[in-house]
């Protein structure tokens, strides 16, 4: 683990999972305390949460720099037990995030930003972010290497345009932070890389980068078959139709309220004073946070829906549910309850 800065206050802490020889970047404001962190794999979650936990921050961002075939991201998990943000590039069309970033757009940290790069050409989804004198690549550009082309929409024009058009266009003196390594080497520069990268120096063509691409020969990641479709939903293991198909909008939660069974039940989690406030009738109040307390009376019902403020604690309830192998809920999608009440639905305080 490493740590560096160069803004006074912006930290960086470079974490290492030896499994898959995957980086994981942890930055923070030291005196704001808001943080984010970059590519988080499912089997250092406790490790990352513990590091957060200690140094007293907030996760504001999980992001992502593309969909990974190596390993399996912890970004949902994280989301459930921090609140943060998921984040990947709007070209990655991955399902259940709450940020989608296209080439240009920041995120804000503290005292610093972090300025998104599109760079595709290992995956069609792949983004580099620029922060401070440093650049975290993903699996775009690595110390004296690169990532490859040869599955998930790979190109190596495209990944050649992306690194010499939009990487190395920074100056010499930049860090580089890749994705994975796997000679235990941390970090590069910009001028490094140019001048010793055997793959795409600045010296090679985009032919000769095309023709080295295609040569490579590499083995197939073993954990391909799993790691893509999981990634794709953050992680978790939601069926794709199943998601789309259970995400609610207000007048369709009207229409399960206006239906109500014995076998269905509807439930607010929010916290109980915004409860007592004005709630949709008949629902049932258990705050985010709470509802693994309640999987055995919520398995009675046939179907289960969620709703909340604005959609989202409904569906990190939901995302925390189905982790324990729910199969019965529903959620209500980005809107929420004063969506109801503008609708001119019936509303019910105590």
């Amino acid at each position: 683990m490493g740590t560096d800065a160069f803004n006074s206050s912006l930290q960086v802490r470079q974490l290492f999972d030896r499994d898959s020889c995957t980086y994981t970047y942890l930055l923070f404001d030291s005196e704001k305390r808001e943080a984010a962190i970059i590519d988080p794999v499912k089997e250092q979650l406790v490790r990352d949460l513990r590091l957060i936990e200690e140094l007293g921050l907030e996760l504001l961002y999980t992001i992502e720099s593309h969909v990974h075939a190596d390993h399996i991201t912890s970004s949902g998990l994280i989301r459930q037990r921090t609140g943060a943000q998921v984040v990947f590039s709007c070209a990655s069309e991955v399902k259940g995030i709450d940020l989608a970033l296209n080439d240009g757009d920041t995120m804000q940290v503290g005292s610093f930003t972090l300025n998104a790069i599109t760079t595709p050409g290992h995956t069609f989804g792949c983004m580099s972010f620029y922060v401070d004198g440093m650049l975290f690549t993903g699996d775009a550009l690595f110390v004296r290497g690169c990532g490859r082309t040869d599955f998930q929409e790979g190109d190596a024009g495209t990944l050649f345009d992306s690194i010499t058009q939009k990487l190395f266009v920074y100056s010499n003196e930049t860090r580089v932070y890749p994705g994975h390594d796997y000679n235990g080497r941390l970090w590069s520069t910009v001028g490094e890389e140019k001048q010793w990268n055997p793959r795409i120096s600045e010296g090679t063509s985009r032919e000769q980068f095309i023709e080295t691409m295609m040569h490579l020969n590499l083995a197939v990641p073993k954990k391909i078959n799993e790691a893509v479709p999981i990634n794709s939903h953050c992680g978790t293991l939601f069926d794709p139709k199943r998601y789309l198909h259970d995400e609610m909008t207000i007048d369709q939660l009207y229409s399960v309220w206006n239906t109500l069974l014995p076998e269905l039940v509807i439930v607010d989690v929010r916290t109980p004073e915004v409860f007592s406030k004005g709630h949709v009738p008949k629902s049932i109040n258990i705050p985010l946070g709470c509802e693994s307390k309640y999987v055995e009376p919520l398995m009675r019902y046939k179907n289960v829906y969620f709703y909340s403020q604005t959609g989202r604690a409904a569906q990190t309830a939901f995302t925390s549910l189905t982790l324990m192998g729910m199969d019965n809920l529903g959620c209500v999608g980005h809107s929420g309850f004063p969506e109801w009440v503008t609708a001119g639905y019936q509303v019910e305080s105590l």
